[in-house]
């Protein structure tokens, strides 16, 4: 089963570093006072989908979708999300973000951007949005490269001990860059948001 960190139906993004990015604030106004916005995942994630759930784990929120093509898509329901009115087989329509990967290592000896482990722990502790200020949970996923889209801007990773794909979509110019240097079969290091699923609604039975 593919597994959206989004997943194959999926697409997560490698991005560089985490950026903060100040707000905008009058001229005189000192430096230092200068608020932050959180880092957040882009609208341009964002996907709605016609799927049947089948599988549901109300210990963790997750909740699996399959597509009319079969393709299957694991989220984790947001807080909007009444988790307690849906079941197994249901129909339903879903808007979920897809996981936004907010770095990648290279691989050992490659010409990627190098990434230390305190940046990745730095990361890990960085509060990110989706749109809409859904607070978004980031994982730490190590794994080897399977597939690589070069237009698409993505790269499907999976781990070498068993689980899921990790379909990651590329925003950050710095790591678009360094796509050209990997190859299947390389080892990589991602730190990536959850897929989240703002809405998850009863759909018509007739289109399934």
């Amino acid at each position: 089963m593919k597994t959206s960190v989004f997943l194959s139906a999926a697409t997560v993004a490698f991005a560089g570093a985490v950026q903060v990015l100040p707000l905008a604030l009058p001229h005189q106004a000192a430096a230092q006072d200068t608020p932050t916005l959180p880092s957040v995942i882009p609208e341009s994630e964002a996907v709605t989908i016609q799927a049947k759930i089948t599988a549901i784990k109300p210990s963790t929120r997750w909740v699996t979708l399959a597509g009319a093509s079969g393709q299957q898509v694991t989220v984790v329901a947001g807080p909007a999300v009444r988790l307690e009115l849906l079941k197994v087989g249901d129909r339903v329509n879903a808007k979920y973000y897809r996981s936004v990967g907010f770095v990648v290592t290279p691989p050992s000896g490659g010409n990627g951007v190098p990434t230390s482990d305190n940046q990745i722990t730095q990361l890990l502790a960085q509060p990110v949005q989706a749109p809409g200020g859904v607070g978004v949970r980031l994982t730490r996923v190590s794994g080897t490269v399977v597939g690589i889209d070069l237009a698409a801007h993505s790269v499907e990773v999976v781990n070498p001990s068993g689980g899921g794909i990790y379909t990651i979509d590329v925003t950050d110019p710095s790591r678009i860059a360094m796509l050209g240097s990997l190859k299947v079969g390389d080892t990589v290091t991602a730190v990536i948001t959850e897929a989240l699923a703002v809405s998850i609604e009863s759909a018509p039975k007739s289109w399934f």
